[in-house]
């Protein structure tokens, strides 16, 4: 639809969807003389509406973002304050749930529960009208032009495939962390809301530290190594969780001790990293594709994070199967797949970076010159047959 329409028309949508599934949800939840199978009809079909509210606007804000910056270095910096301020304003919603348990009770009855759903729904219709004042952004011909040129179809594909792996792991694991610490820690409403406000406190830094790693290492290779340290802390979990070697085995004890809950808040924090590489993987899938097709893109791209959905699902199955380790092992082996696909990228989505291969080059005028000119002008490239290697002895390495 971003690509089809006006953005400018495709946000107006989304406003007006936003603000009738809030206040839809509103009156499901706070009706007391209704049917409990009616009020879960009524809240089935408001989230629904509310799901379609956020693809929506989600697609043509990203869409917009993207048009609005500039292809590289510049975009990537742009994405990831965008992410690290999306975080921050995130946190207000555990903060204020958790002031709210604090003043009604630190307990998960379903009064408590019904008042802080009233609140944050009440809460996300005036930002859905702030959407009425964004506006087109022209396409940008030399980003198309070096779109075209650099980043064909094949890079984005592959970025897409990895983001779509990774996000279909998360999803299996990221509704379920609430549950982990409630059912296995015994955490209170007020502590699983800290634990939120702390999860997004670390991705914010964690988010900076990528952005500026990147530019020296790449974004292939930071979010590679994101992915792996996700999976490392993913499989402590589980080995946390289970209290032995053996993580599938069911049955196990809860995390009673400090130690054993400090350090399972720990390795929680640590696959953060996954989603602190997010604006770089969205960054990266910008830059190589072009300005007509990119909403487009990016509603393929949103697939991953409202597919967690569906992933849940998955992921119940699995918990109940086997406890919360096997998700977690699940979602471990999908973070290590989506590792070795940005891998596979390193030196093809930042072209300043060294690749894992070298990259084979067309030959030009200039190239079948260079063996006459080496007395006047000595190259920096070393030639072997038809393959030219960059020397990156200069540059710095992550």
């Amino acid at each position: 639809a971003a690509d089809r329409f006006r953005r400018r028309t495709v946000c107006r949508v989304a406003c007006v969807t936003g603000v009738v599934a809030s206040l839809g949800l509103i009156l499901a939840i706070a009706v007391s003389d209704v049917s409990a199978r009616a009020r879960f009809d009524y809240v089935t079909v408001g989230l629904a509406a509310f799901g379609a509210y956020q693809g929506v606007w989600s697609t043509a804000l990203e869409t917009l973002f993207a048009d609005s910056t500039t292809r590289g270095a510049q975009r990537a910096e742009a994405t990831s304050q965008k992410f690290m301020l999306t975080l921050l304003a995130t946190t207000a919603g555990p903060a204020l749930a958790l002031v709210l348990f604090l003043c009604i009770g630190d307990d998960w009855s379903l009064a408590a529960l019904k008042t802080v759903a009233v609140v944050g729904l009440a809460l996300c219709a005036p930002p859905a009208l702030l959407l009425l004042g964004l506006r087109d952004v022209g396409a940008d011909a030399c980003d198309d032009e070096e779109a075209d040129k650099e980043g064909d179809e094949g890079i984005a594909r592959l970025i897409l495939v990895a983001d779509l792996i990774s996000g279909f792991g998360s999803g299996m694991t990221v509704k379920f962390i609430p549950l982990f610490f409630k059912n296995r820690a015994a955490f209170s409403p007020v502590a699983a809301n800290a634990l939120s406000i702390g999860a997004a406190l670390v991705m914010i830094c964690g988010s900076r530290v990528c952005e500026r790693w990147s530019q020296s290492a790449g974004k292939a290779r930071v979010c590679a190594v994101c992915m792996v340290l996700a999976a490392i802390a993913l499989i402590g979990l589980a080995w946390a969780d289970a209290g032995r070697l053996n993580v599938l085995r069911p049955g196990r004890p809860a995390l009673t001790s400090t130690i054993k809950r400090a350090g399972a808040v720990l390795l929680y924090l640590l696959t953060c990293a996954q989603h602190a590489c997010r604006p770089l993987k969205k960054a990266a899938l910008n830059d190589h594709v072009p300005h007509a097709s990119r909403g487009r893109w990016n509603a393929l791209d949103g697939v991953t994070r409202f597919g967690w959905s569906g992933s849940a699902v998955l992921g119940g199955y699995l918990v109940d199967r086997g406890g919360y380790a096997l998700t977690f092992v699940v979602t471990a082996a999908t973070q290590l797949i989506a590792a070795l696909v940005w891998l596979a990228l390193v030196g093809r989505v930042d072209p300043h970076t060294a690749g894992l291969v070298p990259r084979r080059r067309a030959p030009t005028e200039d190239s079948l010159e260079e063996p006459l000119m080496e007395e006047a002008a000595p190259t920096t490239r070393a030639t072997s047959g038809s393959f030219v290697v960059d020397d990156y002895s200069e540059m710095p390495r992550g």
